[in-house]
């Protein structure tokens, strides 16, 4: 498996103090409360650091941090935590509405994405007439692990220049040219509380759950 991409987003409750001196001004012209604020403020910040293949951005009620074609999962969990770790002593991050982490996979495929594509077609629709003659299938499944944690996986089969054109950023080096696409994402609203040691926690659950099942996945399609 080659891991590709890791996303990992915070939504908070409530808003940051990102852009509270906009709101200031906003009251003290206008003599009220903002409306909406939401729909004239600045979106928020975003930065790029093409060397190290990472996207951050930070707004009022997230904060998101994207890492592509990483050395290994030691590197994304370093990244993210100092990231947070940066956003909680410059603007503090406040209650927090839910964890969420994205790792997208790809297992290689030696022969044709026709080849792949039915196998992907076989091994998760059966004989159903209705992708009998589709072009290119993808399939979601959501599972609910426990109150305020859920995983959803995304999977199909994919050629290079989908991924390049459709998820990455930057471009990529040593990928295949057709591969299985697996992402999972995991969500866990079961705390408000932002926590060093819980996001740390958090993360290695949600990496190595990723890594898990897009194993699993790759085996029951016979990838």
């Amino acid at each position: 498996m080659q891991l590709v991409k890791i996303t990992c987003e915070l939504k908070y409750t409530a808003k940051t103090k990102l852009l509270s001196g906009y709101e200031g001004i906003y009251k003290d012209l206008l003599k009220k409360e903002p409306e909406q604020p939401e729909r004239w403020v600045v979106p928020g910040l975003r930065l790029e650091d093409k060397e190290k293949k990472q996207i951050w951005l930070i707004d009022p009620v997230r904060g998101i941090i994207d890492i592509e074609q990483p050395p290994n999962v030691g590197f994304c969990k370093d990244s993210i935590m100092q990231f947070f770790k940066s956003v909680n002593e410059r603007v503090g991050i406040p209650a927090i509405g839910r964890y969420g982490l994205r790792s997208t996979w790809l297992k290689e495929h030696k022969g044709s994405f026709q080849e792949l594509l039915d196998k992907c077609k076989s091994s998760i629709f059966g004989e159903s007439k209705l992708v009998e003659k589709v072009g290119d299938v993808g399939a979601v499944f959501d599972y609910f692990i426990d109150t305020g944690k859920k995983l959803s996986v995304t999977v199909g089969p994919m050629e290079l220049a989908q991924l390049k054109s459709q998820f990455l950023v930057f471009e990529p080096q040593s990928f295949p040219n057709i591969f299985l696409y697996i992402a999972v994402d995991m969500g866990d609203t079961t705390t408000n509380q932002f926590s060093p040691k819980y996001l740390n926690d958090f993360l290695q659950t949600a990496i190595q759950e990723g890594e898990r099942l897009s194993n699993e996945i790759v085996s029951q399609i016979g990838v």
